[in-house]
């Protein structure tokens, strides 16, 4: 009899475990319902982007020439956020001059995304500096359109293709004679690779 109760106690014994451990399972996997996105409040981006730079209102004055840019924003929710951009562009004259210009900017970002796609609209202005036959033009005002796409490769990096269309204008006063200013306006494009890192 006293077997009997003690191989009796140990199976109900066994069973508590297997229900409780059963039932811890179960708290595992409780579903809150909280919808985690990708990008939130407070989350940041680092970028840099290679490109080629293509003058627009130049005629065959200036050739195809080079883009590097370097960019930070912060999210203020999963879909905007704020930052800014310094870019360093060459291009070459027909007479083998170079043109390099800085843009330095301030601007803010809308993003929609579909999975792990991401479609970056970017709105900046600033100010930029202008070399060009050893002459200088400091500042001049520039503004820019950026729109990419990129897959979001995992939580850290994402990858993609960026197009930046950016104007810089130069305005010089004439004599008094005119009574007014003239002004040049650079009108560019570029078209390239880009890679963000997330953090």
């Amino acid at each position: 009899m006293k077997r009997f109760i003690s191989i009796l106690s140990a199976i109900l014994f066994l069973s508590a475990a297997v229900f409780a451990e059963d039932y811890y399972d179960d708290g595992d996997e409780y579903n809150d319902g909280y919808v985690y996105e990708q990008n939130g409040a407070g989350d940041q981006f680092l970028k840099i982007d290679l490109a080629a730079n293509f003058p627009l209102n130049f005629g065959s004055q200036l050739k195809v020439g080079g883009l590097v840019s370097v960019g930070y924003y912060q999210f203020l929710n999963q879909y905007f956020a704020i930052g800014g951009d310094v870019l360093v562009t060459y291009n070459i004259s027909v007479g083998k001059k170079p043109l390099f210009m800085v843009p330095i900017t301030v601007g803010a970002m809308f993003q929609p995304y579909i999975g792990k796609f991401e479609f970056p609209m970017m709105l900046n202005i600033g100010i930029a500096t202008i070399s060009c036959q050893s002459m200088t033009y400091f500042p001049a005002f520039t503004a820019k359109f950026t729109a990419g796409a990129y897959f979001r490769y995992s939580e850290t990096w994402s990858f993609g293709i960026t197009s930046t269309t950016y104007w810089i204008p130069q305005w010089f006063l004439m004599d008094s004679a005119t009574r007014g200013h003239a002004a040049n306006n650079g009108f560019f494009t570029s078209a390239g690779l880009s890679v963000r890192y997330h953090f």
